[in-house]
C-alpha cells in the first residue's frame, strides 16, 4: 500500500523556519561569547585591583634600627686565621686618611657564642700610629650577637697602604683564645681628589693619583 504524505509545511515556510533557527543559533553563540569575554575582563580587573592592593604590603618594610644600619655600612676586618663565627670584627673610617691628620675608626666586635670575658688591643703598622683607644675595657659576659662598639683614632705618617692590627683576647668557659684581625687603610698626601679611604678587605689597594 502506498501512502502519499503531504509535507506538514510548504517548502518556503520550512526554509524560513530553518533560516530563523540558524539566525537564533548565531545570536545565541554571539551572546554567549560576549558574556564569556565580559566575565574574563571582569576577572582581569579584579586580579589587577587585588594585585595593586597587595603590592604595597609586599614592598613595605618597617623602620630600621640605627645601630643595624650603621653595622651594615661597616667593612669586615681581615682575620689572620681560619674564618670563624666565634668572633667578628667590623670597622668604618669616618673620613679619608691623610698623612699627618687624625682619623677616627668606628669598630664593632660581635661575639658569636657565650664568652666569660673579652677585650681588644690595637697596634698600627709602620707609618701608622694609634693615638687614642689602643686598648678596650674588659667586657664581662657580653651578649651573644650584640655588637660591642668602640672607637680608636689613628694618624698616618706616610702615604700608601697601611694597617691596624687588632688582637682580640677572649675567655671561653673551656679555653682562652686570641684572634688577630687586620684593618687595611690607604693614606694619601691630601692633594689627591680621590676618595679611596679603605683598602679592600683581603686584598691590596692603591691611593688616588
Amino acid at each position: 500500500m502506498t501512502y502519499n504524505l503531504r509535507p506538514l509545511l510548504p517548502t518556503q515556510q520550512r526554509t524560513d523556519v530553518k533560516a530563523t533557527l540558524t539566525r537564533r543559533g548565531a545570536i545565541s553563540a554571539t551572546a554567549a561569547l560576549l558574556v564569556l569575554l565580559l566575565s574574563l575582563q571582569g576577572c582581569s580587573k579584579i586580579e589587577h585591583a587585588v594585585g595593586k592592593r597587595q603590592s604595597p604590603h609586599a614592598t613595605s618594610s618597617g623602620p630600621t634600627d640605627p645601630a643595624t644600619l650603621a653595622l651594615a655600612e661597616m667593612v669586615s676586618a681581615v682575620s689572620s686565621g681560619k674564618p670563624s663565627n666565634d668572633l667578628q670584627l667590623k670597622f668604618a673610617l669616618r673620613s679619608r686618611p691623610v698623612v699627618g691628620q687624625p682619623v677616627d675608626v668606628d669598630l664593632a666586635l660581635i661575639p658569636g657564642q657565650d664568652l666569660d670575658r673579652v677585650y681588644t688591643t690595637f697596634q698600627g703598622s709602620e707609618g701608622l700610629e694609634v693615638t687614642t683607644g689602643a686598648k678596650t675595657d674588659e667586657i664581662e659576659r657580653p651578649p651573644v650577637g650584640v655588637p660591642i662598639s668602640y672607637t680608636i683614632t689613628i694618624v698616618p705618617r706616610r702615604e700608601g697602604v697601611l694597617s691596624v692590627s687588632a688582637a682580640v683576647l677572649a675567655d671561653f668557659s673551656s679555653e682562652s683564645i686570641t684572634r688577630t684581625f687586620a684593618i687595611p687603610v690607604i693614606a694619601d698626601s691630601g692633594t689627591s681628589s680621590g676618595a679611596v679611604a679603605v683598602a679592600p678587605a683581603g686584598g691590596s689597594g692603591s691611593g688616588g693619583t
